[in-house]
């Protein structure tokens, strides 16, 4: 599936008078810029290939001044003028679609004529008559002569294609087609090398240059890769709630965050879009132990997924030291204790982007969701179970096994032993540490300078929050009740912590209460130290250059869902999430993504 621009009922028009080669639409001109304009009249209806002023069909000009619909029925795509029935048809195609073309009719993409801007382009007569003369009328343009013609459009938005067939000296047919140009994006193993460096360029420009200098010299929806990890961070690591994550929020919010930062990326090079990858495939074709050296982890692509150095960080190739921003006290309210621009639980001091494959002191178990997954997902009937699953299974593993975690000592208390129970645990840690950690139990120093060591500087639970507390009320307090499987002694999995009507168990079921009590002390204790998390594992995983890939991914799936028989599906949106985004009517942190709009 080709995930066209975000939103399948967005059209857009977006002329720039500044840049003299860029084709404009005809509905932008006045009557004195066009080439053609109404016939007197006492003039019939003839194009002739030697008139200077060319004339059109009032038919055809009124046509030209409509906004078209969008329409899975071809008719209402391409024009036939009723005074001569025509059976002219054309293809739209770019160096891409002649060999894969967009998937287009039911269940699909609802155009029949697709082009994409900045991409040279063929428009070409289907089964032309070899004694005919063909001309081409793009945009209000002579565009050129002959069975087929070259276009480069530079906007996007629909496009009208006039194509007239004499013979003989003759008009015999004329045709009006719609053109619709969108962005696509395509799977990353897909893309020419030449456009995917030209992502990676982009992308690399953002992580150097500033908002400030970047909007001066590329334009005004320049954004950098340290603004974009600071909304990113406000949103996925407030203390009060995750606005952009555990809700239905997920998907709108990084739908549009995604498209801000492909927006960014052309103000410096219009061509480019975002790839996504399709991790499906690693899942697929690889074991947990092995997908780690797919061929997307090459130096040149996304860089070594799991650094076997003490920093954690990549050292060769394009992402060698990627900068995580230091000093960012007074660039962001957000920020660990030394100063990173990192979530506020992570007190990782490292000044570049980390990777792990292990996860809290064991290697990770787990590759990248699959298919079972997307199958899952596809079979959500309602919105709320869909983007539920857009949220966890279908995207979230690809960030824990990225981005892994270190620097804790949970596989030390369990003497490096290894059962199932002790890695369904593992994979919760960061997430039910983050919830002590909003509930004010886990604090973190106010500040640490880059000399003080990172073991002197550790987020921990604070004895005065936790002194005379039962550890189940902390747990409880906290909401890690509701969402902890733990183990006991024996590595026997417990995973229910309150019977029917939500009261604790303060003895849980088969075990004695001094059993009980010691698995509760335990299961703090463990959560109490939230280790050190890699990027992609926290709230800047807007640092790895694999965040920006992955949620097209999910946003193709979301493409396909609604491109598919709606009939049974719920979209209802509940309003009742307490945690803000998460809603229907929920403002999110975004303007002027599809117009000038300042709000």
């Amino acid at each position: 599936i080709l995930m066209l621009s975000i939103l399948l009922d967005n059209v857009i028009t977006n002329e720039d008078e500044s840049n003299p080669t860029q084709f404009v639409s005809v509905s932008s001109l006045s009557s004195s810029d066009l080439l053609f304009a109404y016939p007197p009249a006492n003039v019939g209806f003839d194009f002739s290939f030697d008139d200077r002023q060319e004339y059109l069909h009032p038919e055809i000009e009124a046509f030209l001044k409509e906004t078209p619909v969008v329409s899975t029925d071809p008719a209402l795509q391409r024009l036939k003028v009723e005074e001569i029935q025509s059976d002219l048809d054309i293809t739209v195609q770019n160096s891409y679609t002649k060999t894969s073309p967009i998937q287009t009719g039911k269940y699909a993409y609802p155009w029949n004529y697709i082009a994409e801007p900045y991409k040279a382009t063929v428009l070409a007569v289907v089964n032309g008559r070899h004694d005919a003369r063909y001309k081409w009328i793009v945009d209000g343009h002579i565009q050129g002569y002959g069975s087929s013609v070259g276009v480069l459009w530079t906007s996007i938005g629909w496009k009208r294609v006039i194509l007239i067939e004499k013979v003989n000296g003759t008009t015999t047919s004329t045709a009006v087609f719609n053109v619709i140009v969108k962005y696509v994006r395509r799977e990353i193993r897909s893309v020419f090398d030449r456009d995917r460096e030209t992502f990676f360029q982009a992308a690399m420009i953002l992580q150097r240059v500033p908002t400030e200098v970047g909007i001066r010299v590329f334009g005004s929806k320049y954004l950098s890769k340290d603004h974009l990890s600071r909304v990113h961070l406000y949103y996925g690591g407030s203390w009060d709630c995750d606005h952009w994550h555990q809700g239905a929020g997920f998907v709108t919010s990084h739908v549009a965050f995604t498209l801000q930062f492909e927006q960014s990326l052309q103000t410096i090079y219009p061509e480019v879009t975002t790839p996504y990858w399709d991790f499906t495939l690693e899942s697929t074709l690889y074991e947990p132990q092995t997908w780690r050296s797919s061929m997307v982890f090459a130096d040149d692509w996304f860089g070594k997924a799991s650094p076997d150095n003490i920093l954690h960080t990549v050292v060769d190739g394009r992402w060698a030291f990627a900068p995580a921003k230091t000093s960012a006290a007074k660039f962001s309210d957000v920020h660990n204790s030394y100063g990173v621009l990192r979530a506020p639980w992570n007190n990782d001091p490292t000044p570049f982007m980390t990777r792990n494959s292990a996860i809290y002191g064991y290697e990770n178990n787990m590759k990248p969701s699959g298919c079972q997954e997307y199958a899952f997902a596809m079979r959500k009937t309602s919105w709320m179970s869909f983007s539920k699953q857009l949220n966890s299974a279908a995207h979230g593993h690809i960030h824990e096994t990225v981005g892994g975690s270190w620097n804790q000592y949970f596989s030390e208390a369990n003497d490096n032993s290894v059962s199932p129970a002790i890695y369904t645990f593992a994979h919760e840690i960061q997430a039910l540490s983050k919830e002590l950690w909003r509930a004010d139990y886990i604090q973190c120093p106010e500040s640490c300078s880059m000399d003080v060591s990172w073991q002197d500087c550790k987020c921990e639970c604070s004895p005065e929050k936790i002194n005379g507390k039962a550890p189940y009320d902390i747990l409880n307090d906290a909401g890690v009740l509701d969402e902890a499987s733990f183990y006991d002694h024996s590595g026997h999995l417990i995973s229910s912590w309150k019977d029917d009507n939500g009261t604790i168990y303060y003895t849980l079921p088969g075990y004695t209460e001094e059993e009980s009590l010691k698995i509760y002390e335990d299961l703090l204790y463990l959560l109490c130290d939230p280790g050190h998390i890699g990027d992609m594992y926290q709230a800047t995983s807007t640092n790895d250059i694999t965040f920006w890939v992955l949620h097209p991914t999910v946003d193709r799936l979301w493409h396909f869902k609604r491109l598919g028989d709606q009939s049974n599906f719920n979209e209802t949106w509940d309003p009742y999430h307490p945690c803000y985004c998460h809603n229907p009517t929920d403002y999110q942190p975004f303007q002027n993504l599809f117009d000038n709009d300042t709000w």
